[in-house]
């Protein structure tokens, strides 16, 4: 009958399990425990790691020097997967139902009341979490303090004009090669949208060329905010230490330079080249861990 631990502690990561035995006590210690998170897969070439929901929080996690890996979910095996963790859907279908969508992680190292993994899901609540739970980290805490509330306006208007306004990035699909997975991604987008992806803002259409045109004079606006730091050379939101928003904005400009490259070509000469300076200062918080 193999021996039962009394009682374990989880100590900078590691699971250690303390045994008993002919009144000695000893310990185990694990492999260090890491963070899991689920993002979505795409083909096996230079669309690895597209979806800048799940890139923001890599970043993150990079960023606060956490260990974690990645599990990569085809788009009709994201809301079973992520049902079977314990993940909360974030947000609903145009149905009704409840959606489950990536960004979420699973942390080994930090037990809920019921002795299961912590599982979190939203970017907002990742980041939250990250600061809550490793506040000695890494490079920083991803929310100051005192800036929580212009993080979140920071990152609503980012998310509701870039990444929702942008034309092209949504008529991709860079799931799997899978026929039936593209069409998984297809049906539920044209459900979203109400149209198909080829009527979704053709490129080289009107709708296209003005679509471009409103996205410049966003970045315009953005560039304009930053200029308040006081020097064209501050590119982050903070000035001189990267932030939360920092990577909600970078990670939708990588997105750029996978899906669309030829687009990322024009947006880097932007205000004086900043895109593209702004990619390269957070590069090294970029890495992918399978």
């Amino acid at each position: 009958m193999p021996l039962a631990p009394t009682e374990h502690d989880i100590e900078l990561g590691c699971l250690v399990e303390h045994y008993k035995l002919e009144g000695y006590t000893f310990e185990v210690r694990s492999q260090a425990l890491m963070i899991t998170l689920y993002d979505a897969a795409s083909r096996p070439d230079s669309y690895h790691g597209w979806n800048p929901l799940p890139a923001r929080i890599r970043y993150c996690l990079n960023f606060k020097g956490l260990s974690f890996k990645t599990v990569w979910l085809e788009y009709p095996d994201i809301e079973s997967t992520l049902r079977s963790v314990g993940a909360s859907p974030t947000m609903k279908w145009p149905d009704g139902r409840p959606c489950y969508t990536v960004p979420v992680i699973r942390d080994d190292s930090h037990l809920t009341d019921n002795g299961e993994p912590t599982v979190i899901s939203d970017s907002w609540a990742i980041a939250k979490y990250l600061d809550e739970s490793y506040p000695d980290t890494g490079s920083a805490r991803l929310l100051p303090d005192g800036t929580m509330a212009l993080q979140m306006l920071s990152q609503a208007y980012i998310h509701n004009t870039l990444y929702l306004g942008v034309p092209g990035p949504h008529t991709r699909t860079p799931s799997n090669a899978a026929i039936e997975r593209n069409q998984y991604y297809r049906e539920t987008r044209e459900m979203i949208f109400s149209t198909s992806l080829e009527d979704l803002c053709p490129r080289g259409s009107v709708q296209w060329k003005e679509g471009w045109s409103n996205t410049q004079q966003i970045f315009d606006t953005i560039a304009t905010f930053l200029d308040q730091n006081g020097s064209r050379d501050e590119i982050l939101f903070m000035g001189v230490r990267p932030s939360y928003v920092d990577f909600v904005l970078v990670s939708f400009l990588d997105t750029l330079a996978i899906l669309l490259p030829d687009q990322w070509e024009i947006v880097k000469t932007w205000n004086g080249g900043r895109w593209a300076k702004l990619r390269e200062s957070c590069a090294y918080w970029a890495t992918i861990h399978d």
